[in-house]
């Protein structure tokens, strides 16, 4: 598998860009693409990117909280110091993926077991007929389907912000499919599936008129695949117990450039 991920967002960009629609949800400004699905190589899912500078500490934490089916403020925070004005009471937030995702991934990973070519590995993000709330998810729907010895991950997203939260979407994704491909490995006791392709499907692709510039900016930058260095993580992240996960994650989080838990950065 060839993709590179940064060069998949640079691109990601470049087609809102030039090919975005005026908007006004909530009379803020945006452009947007209607429909849109792009595929990263999961075993590859760390943005790398001087000018949009991301928060690989935040990165880590969010797909631990996740993973941890966590919901509370008092734990993120740390790692996000304007994530709280997402929390409709100070305390949890209602849209979390963590509660529902790790609710349903038993159930999605008995499917794989059951049957290698089963459609109905699915969980849902989405709460129906939701109340009003400053945090009303994102995300929809997550399947995952086994192709050879891969398991890749089908994500549809009604909103997607191109700029704060698809490098972070990605890894978090990614993350869950680990944790499922080391579930399955480990009861099997064999190293038979590893991260495949991620197929991110969104409705609404945009960037907010505050991103604009430094989206074209990133998209101006000369990238080609021979200057992009993008190093797999390692393989313990999903050949091994899925504990081995959480805790490179707990340490990731807390890690600081140089950091040898760093792959992408080796």
């Amino acid at each position: 598998m060839q993709y590179i991920t940064t060069i998949a967002w640079k691109n990601h960009l470049e087609e809102i860009i030039v090919n975005g629609r005026i908007a006004r949800p909530r009379g803020k400004e945006i452009l947007e693409v209607p429909q849109k699905t792009i595929i990263i190589n999961m075993e590859r899912p760390v943005i790398k990117s001087k000018i949009r500078m991301l928060s690989y500490r935040f990165m880590a934490a969010e797909a631990y909280w996740i993973l941890t089916g966590d919901d509370r403020l008092e734990s993120i925070a740390p790692y996000n110091k304007n994530i709280s004005v997402f929390s409709d009471n100070g305390s949890t937030f209602f849209g979390a993926y963590g509660p529902k995702i790790m609710a349903q991934l038993p159930y999605v990973i008995s499917k794989l077991h059951s049957d290698s070519d089963s459609r109905q590995a699915g969980l849902t993000i989405w709460r129906e007929s939701p109340p009003e709330s400053k945090d009303i998810p994102c995300t929809v729907a997550m399947f995952f389907r086994i192709v050879e010895d891969r398991l890749d991950a089908h994500v549809f997203m009604r909103s997607s912000d191109a700029w704060l939260g698809v490098p972070y979407d990605i890894f978090n994704f990614s993350m869950v499919a680990y944790y499922i491909c080391g579930s399955y490995n480990y009861d099997h006791g064999l190293r038979l599936l590893k991260p495949g392709k991620l197929y991110l499907t969104m409705a609404s692709a945009h960037l907010y008129k505050h991103n604009l510039d430094d989206a074209k900016a990133v998209v101006k930058t000369a990238l080609s695949v021979n200057e992009i260095t993008e190093p797999a993580a390692p393989e313990k992240l999903y050949y091994s117990n899925p504990c081995v996960l959480l805790e490179y994650l707990k340490n990731l989080r807390d890690s600081h450039p140089g950091n040898l838990l760093r792959w992408w950065e080796i």
